[in-house]
């Protein structure tokens, strides 16, 4: 499915047209409210509006101040209901019948959706935000004309918005009007240069001329500010193939395939997520994918949630850890270990790795501390379920100590229960390397 620009750019102005024999009290909470409302500092703004109400429960640009407030926010019913409130006051609220349009819209009140945006139209004929809104959601509706119709009034009102030339040139596309698509693609490109959307739209209609190096060249650009976006490695395959160039075709698909499984195993830990809510496996497989594919933030936020579900997930801690140590802040992840072991305190991993963490820092009895209750917890592990996996543990913290003779041994022993424990292998290497350069 392609892109259709729905991206609305409300100006966030918060200056209405105030009575000047209003008291100096009203407006002086009045203009704070704005200040910290386009300072995004919103729970102090709602507080000045509210002194506002108290002031004068009928003034209407309070009301739909603090209905943009909470737009900003993510409330929507409470916007909403504040917005209604104000045009209940005064039904000349540009800005107002402006975020109206915007949120019935997202609820699927289309109706009411394009009362609004008509309404802002009739106020001030020349607000480009409210076409944008009212040809949107005709063209969501597959009412193509009246988007036409819509966007080009704006248009031959002199209105410079690229997303409205965008918006026009799709629909010239999916009408075969390839021409007048290219020409508003790139109309919407000269007003700003960096719309991505009308450059992949464009690279989109150039494709369905035929003119494929045209169309890989406006997808080359659009690359580096899409990343994963998997219709525009498809796309790029199709154009390479078309050309003859079959390698790059490869590459784009090989690309186009790992996105694909990427979207798939997102869907399968979101979809567990919805059906077990309170299961932290699904929040942990999701940061997984996260981590993996170098999105630190998301997957801190989804690890985050699991503990949250239950504090005791070892495995959690340790990610986070490990994050933190991948970004060069092991001092952060001191302090998870640190949270870890203080939760299950015979956390084996937890005490090797801050005894790790310590040496880097160079606090040797911290570091000496937590090796030594880490050796301490793994030969009692090791005496209670000798496994590869309890050897490996022990022989780490061996290594860790430096204590190459004892690692060598218990390597050696971990092999002899699993001959083909490529860990053991590894480590062993490690032991030998060791202790020839403390031999030479």
């Amino acid at each position: 499915m392609r892109y259709l620009s729905l991206v609305v750019l409300i100006l966030f102005c918060f200056c209405f047209a105030v009575n000047a024999q209003r008291v100096d009290p009203l407006l002086r909470h009045y203009r704070r409210a704005g200040t910290f409302a386009n300072q995004q500092r919103f729970d102090e703004a709602l507080r000045e509006y509210q002194k506002v109400l108290q002031l004068d429960a009928n003034f209407s640009e309070a009301h739909s101040g603090i209905g943009m407030v909470y737009w900003k926010m993510g409330r929507t019913d409470d916007a909403i209901n504040a917005l209604q409130k104000a045009l209940a006051l005064n039904d000349n609220i540009l800005q107002a019948h402006a975020v109206m349009g915007i949120l019935l819209a997202e609820r699927g009140e289309t109706t009411e959706s394009i009362a609004h945006y008509e309404k802002a139209i009739e106020l001030d004929s020349r607000f480009p935000q409210a076409y944008l809104g009212l040809g949107n959601i005709y063209h969501a509706q597959f009412k193509f004309d009246l988007a036409l119709k819509t966007y080009t009034q704006a248009l031959e009102l002199k209105l410079q918005s690229p997303e409205i030339y965008c918006n026009r040139g799709i629909i010239y596309t999916k009408q075969g009007e390839y021409d007048r698509a290219v020409t508003d693609f790139q109309q919407a490109l000269a007003i700003d240069t960096n719309h991505t959307t009308a450059r992949f739209e464009l690279g989109f209609t150039y494709q369905q001329m035929g003119k494929y190096a045209e169309a890989i060249s406006e997808y080359e650009r659009v690359l580096p500010h899409r990343t994963g976006d998997l219709a525009l490695h498809h796309n790029l395959a199709r154009c390479y193939f078309r050309l003859g160039q079959v390698e790059s075709a490869r590459h784009q698909r090989e690309i186009a395939q790992q996105i694909r499984e990427l979207q798939d195993a997102l869907d399968a830990a979101e979809q567990k997520i919805r059906e077990k809510p309170d299961d932290p496996d699904g929040y942990i497989a999701l940061a997984n994918i996260y981590a993996e594919h170098n999105q630190p933030e998301r997957a801190f936020e989804q690890y985050k949630t699991a503990l949250l579900i239950d504090a005791s997930l070892m495995e959690a801690y340790d990610k986070i850890a490990a994050l933190y140590i991948q970004n060069q802040q092991g001092k952060k992840a001191v302090t998870v270990y640190k949270t870890a072991i203080g939760v299950e305190s015979e956390y084996i991993k937890g005490h090797l790795m801050l005894g790790l963490l310590y040496q880097q820092y160079d606090q040797p009895k911290e570091s000496e501390h937590h090796l030594e209750t880490a050796r301490q917890l793994a030969q009692k592990a090791t005496e209670t379920m000798p496994n590869a996996q309890s050897l490996n543990m022990l022989g780490a913290i061996h290594l860790a100590m430096k204590d190459y003779n004892a690692a060598e041994t218990v390597f050696q022993k971990a092999l002899k229960l699993a001959p083909d424990n490529k860990q053991a292998q590894e480590y062993l290497h490690q032991v030998r390397q060791a202790k020839e350069e403390v031999s030479d």
